[in-house]
């Protein structure tokens, strides 16, 4: 069932429903030790703020120099102390998981599904319900293991427990191993992500339909518009971390990279987003920024699903810059008048073009493009929206929502990803 196109800005709410709430018992010890008082889920300050220190003003000494040698040589040498690393086997107490289930006693390992930087993905049955899941097994490292619990693993759970959206990946327990390191989320099972759907699935070598690309972007533009609406940005949006059901409902999920953002906006770190997905405001050193970033990212996406390959894609960044110039046209101070002033906007070298590449790429009201999805005069407006260069000018997700695109023409239709 889809979303209602209309979407407000509520205030931020705590999460109501009895899965987030369990979980988040798993996270909250019965006794914890008092520690200063910080937020590790929301902190930016590792990645995407510059750590500043001051030092200590040294204090005039009247002796003299040859007594500052001799009590210094008098002192005992200090050693700074180290961490000790856990031996083989050690079973080491996590508050932060006190309360979470056996993983061996609730569910039944059946395949391996996916492996990324963040962990592994297996596929697994409910003991009690029967049900299949999905378990993300958290990766640790050394320096992962003497810190404590993963960062990225922290953030991606407070923002799943902060988003809840039939379009996006939802978190429905914490279980743990025998070890310290054996920690999974439980989360609902996806057959493949769009990616490999669109790359291995039973019609890859057929296009979508309109109305199947229609329906798909409803759905991607409805997850965009929550995230957003709660302050959030993904910084990752791509094919591979969209996740196909075999009754065609798709997910949003890999929250690993996402943000708090405000307005006015902050400092983040512009390292963000895969290349092909990449913002031109990104690309040119913009660290001010806020959802529009994502929704290049779902423009990008747009065009991947009507032709079945990404349409951008660059070797590096000056590459990228001059792909997508090439398909959008030259920033002009009429188009783009705060382009000048970005940080990198003197330094890369590109070919100036009059207008762009959009309308040959993808025309519309013609069938005799093969190999790509049909693309009628609304589809091509709101793809040329979403991939407008000045960020001030691209559409919102919850203006897209409202595109006459979604309104007229063919109507949507749930893709058979599965044949």
């Amino acid at each position: 069932m889809l979303h209602n196109s209309t979407h407000r800005l509520p205030p931020p709410s705590p999460q109501s429903s009895s899965e987030a709430s369990a979980l988040r018992r798993c996270f909250i010890p019965d006794q914890v030790t008092a520690m200063p008082k910080r937020d590790r889920w929301d902190s930016d300050d590792e990645e995407d703020h510059g750590v500043s220190s001051s030092k200590t003003a040294q204090k005039d000494n009247s002796s003299s120099e040859k007594s500052r040698h001799a009590e210094v040589e008098s002192r005992p040498p200090v050693t700074k102390p180290r961490l000790p690393v856990p031996p083989p086997g050690f079973q080491l107490h996590n508050p932060l998981l006190h309360g979470c289930r056996s993983v061996y006693d609730s569910y039944e390992r059946l395949d391996h599904l996916d492996e990324g930087t963040y962990g592994v993905v297996w596929k697994a049955r409910d003991n009690s319900s029967g049900e299949i899941v999905a378990l993300k097994q958290i990766k640790f490292d050394n320096e992962m293991t003497r810190e404590g619990f993963p960062i990225s693993a922290l953030r991606e759970i407070s923002v799943l427990l902060a988003l809840s959206h039939e379009c996006i990946v939802t978190v429905r327990e914490m279980v743990v191993g025998s070890a310290h390191d054996k920690v999974f989320m439980v989360m609902e099972c996806f057959e493949m992500d769009l990616q490999a759907a669109m790359k291995k699935g039973p019609g890859a070598s057929v296009p979508f339909a309109q109305s199947e690309v229609k329906f798909m972007m409803h759905q991607l533009l409805s997850a965009m518009a929550h995230v957003h609406e709660n302050w959030y940005l993904h910084r990752d949006v791509k094919t591979s971390n969209i996740l196909v059901h075999e009754s065609g409902r798709i997910a949003l999920c890999d929250f690993g990279l996402a943000r708090k953002y405000e307005v006015p906006a902050r400092n983040m770190t512009q390292m963000v987003v895969t290349l092909w997905y990449r913002a031109p405001e990104l690309l040119f050193g913009e660290a001010k920024y806020g959802a529009e970033i994502d929704v290049w990212s779902v423009g990008c996406i747009f065009g991947e699903l009507l032709i079945k390959d990404a349409i951008m894609q660059g070797k590096g960044e000056l590459d990228q810059i001059q792909k997508i110039f090439t398909l959008m046209g030259t920033p002009t101070d009429e188009s783009w008048p705060e382009f000048s002033s970005l940080p990198s906007s003197g330094t890369f070298k590109w070919k100036n073009r009059v207008g762009n590449e959009l309308g040959r790429r993808f025309q519309t009201n013609s069938f005799s493009c093969t190999g790509q999805t049909y693309l009628d005069l609304n589809g091509f407006d709101l793809l040329s929206k979403l991939l407008t260069l000045n960020p001030k000018r691209r559409i919102t997700a919850d203006k897209a929502l409202s595109h006459p695109y979604f309104r007229e023409g063919v109507k949507m239709q749930i893709p058979s990803f599965f044949g």
